[in-house]
C-alpha cells in the first residue's frame, strides 16, 4: 500500500509541477447550461449551497474554490485539500480569500479529528482514482455534519459514446487513448488510463452510496459534456431527460 501511495504522489507531483507557479484563473459564474465538470459544480451547488463550511478533496488548481467563494459570501470557510503539494502551492497563489484554508487530506485515510467538521464535501474527478472507494466513502460520510452533503463528479461509464466503443470491442478509456495506454499528447502513460482505477454508472454509484456507505438520499446532477452538436440548451435537456445515456456522472448525496 505504501509503495502504491508513493508512486501516486510521485506521479501527481510530476504531472502538476508547473501548477506550483499559479495561473491567471478566470473564476466561473452560474450558467444555466453547464458544459464541463467545473461549470456543473458551480451550477448545482449554487442551487443547493447556502452557507457553512466546505471541504474540497482534490481541489486541482483552485478553480472551484475561487468560483464558489467569489459567488457566495455566506460560505464561512473553504478548505482546499490536494494530494499534490505542487497543486497546493498553486491554489495558494490562485485564490486570495481569507476564508480559504489549505490541507493535505488523504481521502482514504481521513483523520478522525476532521470528522463532523463540514457541511459540504466536494469530490470532482477523484473517486475513480481511489484504491478502495467503498471504504473511503464510508469515511468521507463521517466528515459531514447532520444534514450535510457530498457532491461527486466522475465519468459516466454508460454514456452513449462509451457504449459505442464497447460495442465495437474497444475499451472506452476515459483519460487517455489507445485502450488506456497513450496520453492525449501521444506519449506513453505511466499509470494505466492516467490513474483511473474504477468506473461507475449512475446506478452503481447510487447503490454503493445508499446501501453500503450510509447516505440517505441521492440527487442526480447531470450535465452534457462533449461535442456540442445539438447546442447548449438541447444538449442540457437531453442530459436531464436521460442522464444515464447522455450525461456525465454527477450526484449530490445527503447524510
Amino acid at each position: 500500500m505504501n509503495n502504491t501511495k508513493n508512486t501516486l504522489v510521485k506521479h501527481y507531483d510530476e504531472k502538476y509541477a508547473r501548477d506550483a507557479k499559479g495561473d491567471s484563473l478566470e473564476f466561473l459564474d452560474f450558467t444555466s447550461y453547464p458544459v464541463n465538470r467545473f461549470e456543473a459544480c458551480v451550477h448545482y451547488l449554487t442551487n443547493y449551497l447556502q452557507d457553512g463550511d466546505i471541504l474540497e478533496l482534490a481541489s486541482g488548481n483552485g478553480i472551484i474554490a475561487g468560483s464558489l467563494l467569489k459567488n457566495n459570501s455566506k460560505i464561512q470557510s473553504y478548505t482546499a485539500s490536494e494530494f499534490s503539494k505542487m497543486r497546493l502551492e498553486g491554489i495558494k497563489k490562485n485564490v486570495a480569500d481569507e476564508r480559504l484554508q489549505l490541507k493535505t487530506i488523504d481521502a482514504e485515510m481521513v483523520p478522525e479529528n476532521e470528522f463532523g467538521k463540514y457541511d459540504v464535501v466536494i469530490m470532482i474527478a477523484l473517486i475513480e482514482h481511489l484504491i478502495d472507494p467503498l471504504r473511503a466513502m464510508k469515511q468521507i460520510r463521517k466528515l459531514l455534519r447532520p444534514g450535510g452533503m457530498v457532491y461527486i463528479d466522475t465519468p459516466n461509464f454508460s454514456k452513449y459514446t462509451r457504449r459505442l466503443k464497447l460495442l465495437m470491442g474497444r475499451f472506452p478509456a476515459i483519460a487517455s487513448v489507445n485502450e488506456g495506454l497513450t496520453k492525449f499528447d501521444g506519449s506513453n502513460v505511466d499509470l494505466y488510463d492516467e490513474g483511473h482505477l474504477h468506473y461507475f454508472t449512475y446506478r452503481s454509484l447510487e447503490l454503493m452510496l445508499k446501501n453500503y456507505c450510509g447516505f440517505s438520499r441521492i440527487i442526480k446532477a447531470p450535465y452534457y459534456c462533449g461535442k456540442n452538436i445539438f447546442g447548449k440548451k438541447l444538449s442540457h435537456s437531453l442530459a436531464q431527460l436521460w442522464p444515464e445515456m447522455f450525461a456525465e456522472l454527477a450526484v449530490i448525496a445527503f447524510v
